[in-house]
């Protein structure tokens, strides 16, 4: 959730809504020789030219970058995965198509492509792999789903951001949720089949021994994510899915592994292929790791805004997900939670008039409670709304933010479970204002990479680690696997966080 302050990283118009896997990979060109599924790419080639192709990823691409906060800036580190995802595009069957490879500025684990040649991988993904040849991987399948047409076969589905899909046609147009309903409810994440999957996983092996990356990168990535998948459920509570990740857009499964593996294998030659270790943890050397502070930041379940001052914590069992316009929770399990900050005329409107008469004006609202939430006046409402044969049940909160500001909250589930109505409220009332002292305590976290001395133990390394998490030692694990079975010889790198 960005303040009005200019963000480092490159902007384009739009409105960045960096959390969400929008695996848009629809048409691409015909390549010059035909891929493993030609039959597929003539059946739709009368529909879909060539021609459109390039024009859907022009235009779909300034608003891809806005809406995961623009394109991430790091002296060499673009060129450098330009140059990667060229290697790889090079030996594909669609070399000819005009590329493109761009970093978003986004923690989350991701990578997507679109229409023409686009391909996209987030800071976040680049912070989890262990080297180059792993980042080929992804890119190789990513290559391989764009070769392969899978998009012209997909089948589309939501985000599943229920809340916001309900309330996009009830709340008032001026509202900034009724304004994101609307966009998120225009966001797809593609259904790929099995089969594809499958299939973009033996293209990108193909690339990446065509290119000169050993075979075995893609299924070593799949086990990162595997082991990124099982921290993130850790560490919010939430066993249940539901996160904007990797796999949200690639359905990942044992089997996949195994196969990758085993394309890998039934491929192996005896030239050397380096996996190009120091070389990629040189190039993130100083990269950006988690949320910028400009746009808040996610310590586990809590949120903290330095710059606007203010924290609260989301209900357990939540995953949070930041925005530039808002911040989001989920759980996996269809509940979910909004927050933002809006304007509010104080000066003439009480607090529950606002709440029912202009935010929720579309709503009959049953009743409007004042309550105290970390020193400040607060109107609250729980009320049931039936949309669809759905029945929704709500927990709307408008908080007294100062300066002719709310502070908005929005609770919706479709259980009417009780421990989870009293989450909610630990949550809204976990809302506090920051202090100019804890504000700026909270400084950008960078990835540095680190050399293993002589008598180094795990301790040792960690005790100088940024604290961003409560316990270092899994997140350092997921970031280093190599240390897993113990430190490694003195001399090696590995990624550190200050």
């Amino acid at each position: 959730m960005r303040d009005s302050k200019a963000s480092k990283v490159r902007k384009t118009r739009g409105r960045p809504l960096r959390l969400f896997a929008i695996a848009l990979i629809a048409f691409s060109l015909l390549p010059t020789s035909k891929p493993a599924n030609a039959d597929l790419i003539d059946n739709f080639f009368s529909i879909f030219e060539p021609g459109d192709d390039r024009s859907i990823g022009a235009k779909q691409h300034p608003q891809i970058v806005a809406q995961f906060g623009g394109e991430y800036i790091k002296e060499g580190l673009n060129d450098y995965i330009l140059d990667i995802g060229l290697r790889l595009a090079f030996v594909s069957e669609m070399r000819d198509l005009p590329w493109r490879f761009t970093i978003l500025n986004s923690p989350v684990v991701n990578a997507f492509a679109i229409p023409g040649g686009y391909v996209y991988i987030t800071r976040g993904l680049l912070a989890l792999a262990n080297n180059e040849a792993e980042v080929a991987g992804v890119l190789a399948h990513e290559i391989g789903h764009v070769t392969a047409r899978h998009g012209a076969a997909r089948q589309s589905r939501a985000t599943g951001i229920g809340l916001l899909g309900a309330l996009a046609g009830i709340l008032t147009g001026s509202s900034v949720v009724h304004e994101l309903g609307q966009q998120l409810g225009g966001l797809y994440v593609a259904n790929y089949s099995r089969e594809q999957e499958y299939e973009a996983d033996q293209l990108g092996v193909k690339y990446l021994g065509l290119a000169g990356y050993p075979r075995d990168a893609m299924a070593d990535f799949l086990k990162r994510m595997e082991a990124q998948t099982k921290y993130m459920a850790a560490v919010t509570g939430n066993s249940g899915g539901g996160s904007f990740d990797f796999f949200a857009s690639h359905p990942q499964t044992e089997d996949r592994i195994d196969r990758a593996e085993a394309s890998a294998a039934a491929n192996a030659d005896n030239l050397e292929r380096e996996y190009e270790k120091s070389r990629y943890l040189t190039e993130i050397d100083g990269m950006l790791y988690g949320d910028d502070p400009k746009e808040g930041i996610i310590r586990g379940r809590e949120f903290l805004h330095p710059d606007l001052r203010f924290k609260f914590t989301a209900p357990e069992g939540f995953q949070l997900i930041n925005s530039s316009r808002a911040v989001y929770a989920v759980d996996g399990k269809g509940s979910q939670m909004v927050f933002d900050i809006a304007m509010w005329k104080s000066e003439n409107q009480s607090l529950a008039d606002y709440l029912s008469r202009e935010w929720l004006a579309k709503i009959d609202v049953p009743s409007v409670a004042m309550t105290d939430v970390g020193g400040a006046p607060a109107a609250v409402s729980r009320f049931a709304l039936d949309r669809n044969g759905t029945r929704y049940y709500l927990t709307v909160v408008a908080i007294d933010f100062g300066g002719g500001k709310v502070a908005r909250f929005i609770y919706q589930t479709t259980s009417a479970n009780t421990d989870l109505q009293s989450r909610f409220t630990q949550s809204y009332k976990s809302f506090r204002p920051m202090d100019a002292a804890e504000a700026a305590a909270i400084k950008p976290v960078v990835i540095a990479i680190g050399t293993v001395r002589e008598n180094d133990s795990l301790e040792t390394i960690l005790a100088g680690m940024a604290d961003i998490v409560k316990d270092k030692k899994e997140l350092f694990l997921l970031l280093n696997p190599a240390f897993e079975d113990g430190v490694p010889p003195a001399g090696a790198l590995y990624k550190d966080l200050k």
